[in-house]
């Protein structure tokens, strides 16, 4: 085996960017792009397009000549048009040396596909909230702008709205200047990337923008290359204060001064909505934050992707400007400490204080999709997945990895992996399993529909709850008091 390697990526930029990294970080080495009219011949580092890299083009690349096949943007990676191009490179053949390596900062696909088809396991990952927090990404703040908008007419297909009934319903003078005037209000001055829902609703907004005032222009992915250059360099050198864009700067764009992301398109896709916020995440000098401003319109039955999913809040509350992480912690200290407060009624930060009289006690049932195949208090956890809270401040949980798959874990006084399963039907199931052999004990304990569960709360229960400083509400019973204690413990 000789020592090419070889990059795929789908989008020019990312090509140009793959090339540019190599040749800055080792000038030595010789870097060729196969795409179109340009051909990687005899170069060590080989950054191919694989909308080009096919056929003979394909053929050409011999397998043995290369000992690392890197997939930037890995997602993508699941799709028939890479599977083509790693099975000529025989990646996936028992006993293989040639390794294969992606990176992606959005590892769950919106149609539900597992990487674990692709990549065996996950070498390093780092969520959005722990680079934040550890200074790698910049903070981010939120806005939510509600519009009239009705979406309920507007069709779904492939996990997504369709892109011209929803530009037909999104694409209206009263919403395009509610859009301008929540730029001027929220964020005038600063950098800003608008995500739009089809070529000509770009158009409308940059002609919005400029009428107000606003410096803008619109980029699309059919516009002539040299103009859409002149346009993001007008843009970096804040010639521009706005662009426009339809599914265009979603992948590719690093211009690092973006500290605004205007969300005028609306989405159902969790992943594209990541993609989007992430085009204003990078650290730049004298940068504070960036400020998320979500144009929400009326989705009935359809429920918008937000920032409430990438940081795990409530879908009820609305930040106003407050940081996200910020929040988002404070939430998960008030969901360790006092797990039965339902944090659904949450509609603005500045009630934090009242959240604790305004909640009910948690219903003691576990999440639907799971409610079937076990009979323990399993509850869901708010790092997502579910725990199941043991005697003595011990818990098992299950828990989603990146691949698609679910772990089984122990914590508390002793750590331990339990297993991992394909669902997390079968999660839940094997780590029953192994808590009735381990210690039949704890069936009782742990069943939901116990008779003692619903018994007045002990004496010494009360006492511990008031010392602990936990208010006692009407109605609270023996195995929620049992619960709640345990949490304190």
């Amino acid at each position: 085996m000789k020592n090419r390697l070889l990059v795929l990526a789908h989008r020019q930029e990312l090509l140009d960017q793959a090339a540019a990294k190599f040749a800055a970080v080792d000038p030595t080495l010789t870097v060729g792009i196969e795409r179109a009219g340009q051909r990687a011949s005899g170069a060590q580092i080989v950054v191919a397009s694989v909308q080009t890299l096919k056929g003979a083009r394909l053929a050409a690349l011999l397998p043995d000549d290369f000992y690392l096949i890197v997939v930037d943007e890995a997602h993508h990676a699941v799709a028939p048009s890479y599977r083509r191009i790693l099975e000529h490179f025989r990646v996936f053949e028992a006993g293989t040396r040639r390794m294969l390596v992606g990176f992606t900062a959005t590892p769950r696909r919106g149609d539900g596909q597992s990487l674990g088809d692709v990549f065996q396991e996950i070498a390093y990952s780092k969520a959005l909230e722990e680079m934040i927090g550890a200074g790698y990404l910049t903070r981010v703040a939120g806005w939510r702008v509600t519009t009239g908008v009705s979406l309920a007419h507007v069709r779904m297909r492939a996990g997504d709205f369709v892109e011209s009934q929803l530009a037909d319903a999104v694409n209206v003078t009263d919403r395009n200047d509610l859009v301008v005037r929540a730029y001027r209000e929220l964020a005038p001055g600063r950098r800003c990337v608008v995500f739009c829902a089809d070529v000509a609703h770009a158009h409308e907004l940059a002609k919005t923008f400029i009428a107000a005032g606003v410096c803008a222009e619109a980029v699309w992915g059919a516009m002539p290359l040299n103009e859409r250059r002149r346009v993001l360099a007008n843009f970096h050198e804040a010639r521009l204060q706005v662009v426009t864009n339809c599914n265009l700067l979603t992948e590719g764009f690093d211009e690092a001064a973006v500290d605004c992301v205007l969300m005028a398109r609306p989405t159902h896709s969790v992943l594209l909505y990541a993609q989007m916020v992430g085009r204003g995440t990078r650290l730049a000098e004298g940068k504070k934050d960036l400020l998320v401003i979500d144009v929400v319109d009326n989705s009935g039955k359809h429920k918008l992707a937000g920032l409430h999913q990438l940081f795990e809040l409530p879908d009820s509350l609305a930040l106003k400007g407050h940081d996200a992480l910020t929040i988002a912690r404070r939430l998960r200290m008030i969901a360790a400490q006092m797990p039965w407060i339902d944090l659904a009624r949450l509609r603005h930060p500045d009630e934090f204080d009242l959240v604790a009289e305004r909640i009910d006690l948690f219903r003691f049932e576990p999440p639907a999709e799971i409610a079937d195949v076990t009979d323990f208090v399993w509850l869901p956890a708010a790092e997502g997945g579910y725990r199941l809270p043991l005697p003595k401040g011990d818990q098992v949980t299950v828990q989603p990895t990146l691949l698609g798959d679910f772990e089984v874990h122990l914590h508390g006084r002793k750590a331990e992996a339990l297993g991992r399963a394909e669902t997390p039907v079968a999660a839940v199931r094997l780590a029953d399993r192994v808590i009735e052999k381990r210690d039949p004990s704890l069936v009782r304990l742990l069943d939901r529909d116990a008779g003692w569960r619903d018994r007045a709360p002990s004496e010494k229960q009360l006492e511990l709850l008031r010392k602990l400083a936990i208010p006692i509400p009407p109605g609270l019973n023996r195995g929620q008091a049992s619960w709640m204690l345990a949490y304190k413990r």
